[in-house]
């Protein structure tokens, strides 16, 4: 009869299979399934490496980590149909806008899709290989949490480099606004003293100023070049600047250097209030950190216990 035989003999077998017994049963890892998954893994990196070798190779993917192997992620979106065209993903190609500008934002999201697709891939795949050598789900318990902290990672290095521009444009504009007031004051019309200030400087805010001095030269309406200038920005001061110019140019820009001299004023208020929130932010940022770092360690220690205790 089975039941006969010898508990280490049927613990060996168990084990040879990927499985660990406990006293209240048994938790399996499907030893064929990461191999095959594996394989797939191996393929696609040996065989679509030509095929998207002009997204490996740009300039946005040498940002990520691995971006050689990002043809993996490629090739498994390409599979699953996963479209940059959703709402959801709309949204974020909007929010790359800002940083990347309008004509590489859905390519630089197509990239970032791309790592995260490797890395989730990657991570599953050594995770399950190592809970097969280790016949234990903590490693695979462990190992989900790392996958889910990699993808976290580039959600909120995105986040940070957008809050970052955002703020250092704020934190130009009264500089900008200053320049501008001196120039129009002294008769100098806004299209002269706007293109003049744009290049005292090499921060997003000028470059953006640049960019709108060019869609004038390039026979844009100065009013719609000011629109698009506060769009691209995305920030609710320069959408206000923006808006006070516009309407001055419509009116016949004769109290312009009086109204930017008001703004400037506020603006340099607005500058020394986010100087100081700035500071007092850098300290709680790193509680999110240390509260996974807690938690992957909690975790480490009380399943064992709560599995002795079983």
């Amino acid at each position: 009869m089975p039941c006969l035989e010898e508990p280490i003999i049927w613990e060996e077998k168990l084990l040879i299979f990927g499985y660990r017994r406990r006293e209240r049963g048994i938790i399996s890892v499907d030893t064929a399934g990461c191999h095959h998954f594996a394989l797939i893994w191996l393929f696609l990196a040996a065989a679509k490496g030509k095929k998207y070798r002009q997204y490996t190779n740009s300039a946005f993917a040498r940002e990520f980590q691995m971006s050689d192997l990002f043809c993996v992620g490629f090739s498994v979106m390409e599979i699953l149909h996963i479209s940059t065209k959703s709402r959801r993903a709309q949204a974020k190609i909007k929010e790359i806008s800002e940083i990347k500008g309008k004509r590489y934002a859905e390519y630089y999201y197509f990239i970032l899709l791309g790592a995260k697709t490797t890395y989730i891939f990657t991570i599953l795949i050594f995770v399950c290989l190592l809970a097969v050598l280790a016949a234990s789900v903590e490693a695979l318990l462990l190992g989900l949490l790392l996958g889910g902290l990699a993808i976290a990672y580039l959600d909120l290095s995105l986040q940070d480099k957008l809050t970052a521009r955002r703020q250092e444009l704020v934190l130009d504009l009264p500089q900008v606004l200053s320049k501008l007031t001196l120039l129009v004051n002294s008769g100098m019309v806004l299209r002269d003293a706007w293109k003049r200030v744009s290049v005292t400087g090499d921060r997003a805010l000028y470059q953006e100023m640049q960019n709108t001095s060019m869609e004038i030269e390039n026979g844009i309406m100065e009013t719609d070049a000011y629109r698009n200038f506060a769009e691209r920005c995305n920030v609710k001061e320069i959408r206000k600047f923006a808006s006070l110019v516009i309407q001055n140019l419509k009116k016949g820009n004769e109290e312009l250097a009086y109204f930017l001299k008001d703004l400037s004023d506020e603006m340099w208020e607005v500058k020394k209030n986010e100087v100081k929130q700035k500071g007092e932010k850098a300290n709680s940022r790193l509680l999110l950190p240390m509260m996974l770092i807690f938690i992957g360690i909690l975790i480490m220690i009380l399943v064992p216990v709560f599995q002795q205790m079983g």
